[in-house]
């Protein structure tokens, strides 16, 4: 009888891990599906009419995965804002605050935060024009209609968002895209690791649910 009990919690323990494995994988594979990517919006931003640039402190990327100790690599998106009055191309680039303080000094610009999903600007004031971002030497620098930014590892880092030609206003609409190869790997190894945990779980449930063997005559009680 004891024995049988402990199959039973055994083939519990096995069948709760292949339950937990399967969710673990289906939650994996549906968020970052088959390419490790997952994307977020992050939103418009709309800078003051006479600011060339919005800045953007980022204190941190490569956010982990809930309950995996796995990053992945963090890309910047940045298109024009419907009906945005702007070129239809936008310039971004970061590079260490001081160099971005350097670029920045004298000239009208945004600094952008992100709180609870909102952004919100606060305007510098300033008495020049900014020089032409092309002519920079940044850590990374994207443009176009969809210009995408890899940001990097290490922080924190600026970011810096302008049109293209320079002209005031910044409108654009901001997404981050994480990629995190490690995911589908690991979303793999969940489902074998289920299909494993599951037939051994049922294979001993099995076990302790049978009949007992029959007692023989000779095992008969005799009064």
């Amino acid at each position: 009888m004891l024995r049988r009990a402990l199959s039973g919690f055994l083939a519990l323990v096995f069948l709760s891990v292949a339950g937990l494995s399967i969710a673990g994988a289906g939650w994996l594979w549906s968020t970052f599906s088959a390419d490790g990517v997952v994307s977020s919006a992050l939103g418009r931003i709309s800078g003051t009419a006479a600011s060339q640039a919005v800045v953007i402190d980022v204190e941190r990327v490569g956010s982990e995965v809930p309950y995996l100790p796995v990053t992945g690599e963090a890309v910047l998106i940045a298109t024009p804002g419907v009906g945005s009055p702007g070129p239809p191309e936008v310039f971004m680039a970061q590079a260490p605050a001081d160099i971005a303080n350097e670029y920045l000094s004298g000239a009208r610009y945004d600094v952008a935060r992100y709180v609870d999903g909102t952004w919100s600007i606060t305007p510098v004031p300033g008495f020049r024009d900014l020089d032409p971002p092309q002519d920079i030497t940044w850590s990374s620098s994207a443009n176009g209609s969809s210009a995408r930014l890899r940001l990097a590892a290490d922080t924190p880092t600026t970011v810096i968002v302008m049109n293209a030609d320079g002209s005031p206003p910044v409108d654009v609409l901001l997404a981050v895209q994480m990629k995190v190869p490690d995911a589908v790997t690991i979303a793999v190894v969940l489902a074998v690791l289920a299909v494993v945990a599951l037939v051994i779980g049922l294979v001993v449930l099995r076990s302790a649910l049978g009949r007992g063997r029959k007692r023989g005559s000779h095992e008969a009680a005799t009064t």
